[in-house]
């Protein structure tokens, strides 16, 4: 968990104390079950993943990055989730994304931290601004990734996708190979081994499916699916098994029209 909220107190860093700090002040009707007292919309999403959102995010946003989740858990778009053991990974893990106007206090992120850890919440943050742009990438995408890797994928099956390096597991090595033969490389400092390997298979997987956005950055020098195969087969081996059934056919993008899929709070 400690680690899981390693980048929120990064973030911290980045929002002066008196910025914003109305919208993380106590709300009378803050929903239920959200990890802080300033939590005023939510969404959860096939039941498992729960966003929570303060009231400074506009409802717009609230709604793309659940329709992004969605598309994410159903990836052949037929309103039912592919992969239940993910589902169950997600809802034991209470996997909660929690969406901000432009980042979180320090002292919202104390009460977050101190919730989430009593609740036993694994939670990943989100802001509206960097949540489908006007231009630019959409940071959404990636975020929801991390959390459904991390609550649900490396929960389900550890083996092939943990990012605890003892664990050793399939993608961990993957990022190492791919790290070696300079195919990929990330230079946060703040960012250690199980985040680096979280931020490959990202990118990865935008690769596999073919999101350019996130491939500009040029952290993952394989642009393509084409070129994934080529060098690093096992990550694309990792996609197809037919082990567990692994978003590999639509890049999540905000469109998702199954309307029964998300409940919207209030």
């Amino acid at each position: 968990m400690k680690k899981l909220l390693t980048k929120l107190v990064l973030l911290a860093t980045l929002v002066p104390a008196a910025a914003g700090a109305s919208e993380f002040e106590p709300k009378e009707d803050a929903v239920d079950a959200c990890p802080g007292d300033f939590f005023t919309q939510g969404a959860r999403v096939f039941g498992a993943l729960k966003i929570c959102a303060t009231e400074n995010v506009p409802p717009e946003k609230l709604e793309h990055a659940a329709r992004v989740a969605a598309a994410w858990l159903d990836n052949d778009l037929n309103g039912r989730a592919d992969e239940l053991r993910l589902i169950s990974s997600l809802k034991s893990a209470g996997a909660t994304l929690i969406m901000s106007a432009d980042g979180f206090s320090g002292d919202a992120l104390d009460t977050v931290m101190a919730d989430a850890d009593a609740g036993g919440f694994v939670i990943h943050d989100l802001s509206a601004a960097e949540t489908a742009p006007e231009t630019g990438r959409d940071v959404s995408q990636k975020e929801i990734h991390h959390l459904i890797v991390t609550a649900g994928w490396a929960r389900a099956f550890p083996r092939i996708f943990s990012d605890v390096p003892e664990d050793r597991s399939t993608v961990f090595r993957l990022w190492q190979k791919a790290e070696a033969k300079g195919y990929y490389s990330y230079d946060d400092e703040t960012c250690d081994d199980a985040c680096k390997a979280v931020e490959f298979h990202y990118l990865a997987a935008a690769a596999y499916l073919g999101s350019e956005a996130d491939l500009q950055t040029g952290e993952l020098k394989l642009p393509d699916r084409a070129a994934l195969k080529r060098r690093l087969p096992g990550m694309v081996k990792v996609f197809q098994s037919g082990r567990y059934k692994y978003p590999r056919q639509h890049w999540p993008d905000g469109n998702y029209q199954f309307d029964k899929a998300i409940e919207f709070t209030p």
